[in-house]
């Protein structure tokens, strides 16, 4: 057996961290709970990996991401002196059936996020193909038999995550991604069929993503996310590499990675001169959030300004150019992420009142996380009894929900509210929570 050596660079990281080793291991632990594992990590741990012991590929990726949150940077494997996993890199020109195949046989948990791979310097560099290649792995030619199905396919999935959240079909999106529509981009087509494909595919790629995403799986939503940038990018398509690097954006931002955040929305702003009003107006959105994030006030509120403004515009591209995912109420909500931002509580709260009045009814899931955004607000503003009448109508929809988010807000919801148990208006809230408790994820180490 090789001998082992004391792995000084984990050592420095962790000292650069100001982290003992039990505060290392906390830090593992939590980030591994964001992929629904339960770690018991401790300081022992620690001081084994330290000694030149090597925790498993998995664990290995979660001690990088934690230290890339503490120190402020991408930390690789390599940097903490611990095993390369593969990467998940964009989608390789030549194979991108492969790549959506690989993701859908891993387990469901078992990808960490990681920071180092959110890197938009290394996104979207790839040249587009020349939609003239006939010939791919073999197999029955695609027709637009395949593509109509695959357009079918988005429709249906898209009003589904909507509606009931990212929990519900995922599986059935991703398997359907990993059999049947891997096979198609690795079969021989026309030129237009597989640039038709390509388009769609990214799409379905990029929404298996926020499915995900929905369902707190972080490191396996960002690995759809990137490959629909691949897909994008094979198929010179703006609006669909905006889209996916837009959704990489708030991915990081609802991770705390703000700076990473603030650059993957620029590197999708870069892309708006290209994409339809609405697309655009999507995109400098998550551009204003971002920047509000990094705390550049002024410069989100400009930015949002010219959103707003983009989205009020009349549809110059004709049918089918906009955005399916943005409207009015999504501009609202990231209106409040801004204003909180900047410590306009009272803007926030108006700004999500706003997005509720004008929720298209089907997107019952972004409607349940917008009504939980605006009890937290109005709880932290002091007022427990509007607070209460906005959780009511979070629990109204939350049943019909399989999402992990909405799974978060409803223990949000009953942790913020235990202190005001005295209060008629709180207990009948809590109340309403006792039968809608779910299992917890089963426990890993």
């Amino acid at each position: 057996m090789a001998p082992r050596h004391p792995n000084a660079r984990l050592r420095a990281l962790a000292h650069e961290a100001g982290w003992s080793g039990a505060a290392l291991a906390r830090a593992v632990n939590r980030t591994g709970a964001e992929t629904g594992l339960a770690l018991r990590y401790d300081r022992t741990s620690v001081a084994h990996w330290m000694a030149g012991t090597r925790p498993p590929g998995q664990v290995a990726a979660l001690v990088a991401e934690a230290l890339s949150r503490a120190l402020g940077r991408p930390v690789t494997l390599a940097d903490a002196g611990l095993e390369p996993a593969p990467a998940v890199a964009p989608l390789p020109a030549d194979s991108p059936g492969r790549a959506l195949a690989a993701l859908d046989t891993e387990p469901a948990r078992a990808r960490p996020y990681r920071l180092a791979l959110a890197d938009p310097d290394h996104l979207g560099t790839g040249r587009p193909s020349r939609h003239g290649r006939t010939s791919h792995d073999g197999g029955v030619p695609v027709t637009r038999a395949h593509v109509r199905s695959a357009q079918a396919m988005l429709h249906t999935f898209t009003s589904v995550d909507a509606a009931f959240g990212g929990g519900h079909s995922r599986t059935a999106l991703t398997g359907f991604l990993g059999n049947s529509v891997a096979d198609w981009l690795n079969a021989p087509a026309p030129p237009r069929t597989r640039h038709e494909l390509l388009l769609c595919a990214s799409r379905l790629t990029c929404l298996a993503g926020l499915m995900c995403y929905d369902d707190e799986q972080q490191g396996t939503a960002q690995g759809y996310y990137l490959t629909a940038v691949g897909l994008a990018v094979e198929a010179d398509d703006a609006p669909g590499h905006a889209t996916a690097l837009r959704a990489l954006s708030a991915q990081a931002h609802d991770l705390g990675h703000r700076e990473q955040a603030l650059r993957l929305a620029e590197a999708a702003a870069a892309h708006a001169l290209r994409l339809p009003a609405t697309h655009a107006a999507a995109v400098l959105g998550q551009l204003a959030v971002a920047a509000a994030g990094q705390g550049d006030h002024r410069r989100a509120l400009s930015v949002l300004d010219h959103s707003a403004e983009l989205l009020g515009r009349p549809d110059e591209d004709g049918p089918g150019a906009e955005s399916p995912d943005y409207h009015a109420a999504a501009h609202e909500h990231q209106h409040a992420e801004v204003r909180v931002a900047l410590g306009d509580s009272a803007g926030a709260v108006a700004a999500l009142r706003r997005s509720l009045r004008v929720h298209p009814p089907g997107e019952r899931r972004a409607r349940a996380v917008v009504t939980a955004r605006l009890a937290e607000l109005l709880l932290d503003g002091g007022s427990l009894e509007q607070a209460c009448t906005a959780w009511h109508g979070f629990l109204d929809d939350y049943p019909l929900l399989r999402s992990g988010r909405a799974d978060r807000a409803l223990r949000a919801l009953r942790s913020r509210l235990q202190p005001f148990r005295g209060s008629a208006a709180a207990r009948g809230v809590l109340a309403r929570t006792d039968s809608l408790r779910r299992p917890p994820a089963p426990a890993l180490c």
